[in-house]
């Protein structure tokens, strides 16, 4: 795996981390006493992004804000399949190119 492919793989995982931190949120809107999520992303030294779920504080647009965060998660993960898809198709181009 190039590093390209790896920075977008990590890029996937976080958008997917989240997205289920987001969902975790406004699935439990009505439930008592249960802690909202949020997620923390940082840069990897190697390159990428890695995400941690931390607890998040109450607050009363919490539910915007989590959708909100569905929107631009989703957008994240479109954006490193784009990447993905562009490194697979050229990386098949080179391998025509070389047979």
């Amino acid at each position: 795996m190039n590093a390209i492919t790896g920075i977008a793989n990590s890029g996937l995982r976080a958008a997917s981390t989240g997205l289920q931190a987001a969902a975790h949120n406004l699935a439990n809107l009505a439930t008592p006493d249960v802690t909202r999520q949020a997620v923390v992303l940082s840069a990897q030294a190697t390159g990428g992004v890695s995400a941690h779920v931390v607890g998040a504080s109450t607050d009363p647009a919490a539910p915007i804000e989590d959708v909100a965060a569905m929107l631009t998660y989703k957008a994240m993960a479109g954006a490193n399949l784009f990447v993905l898809k562009v490194a697979d198709q050229t990386l098949g181009s080179l391998l025509d190119i070389k047979v």
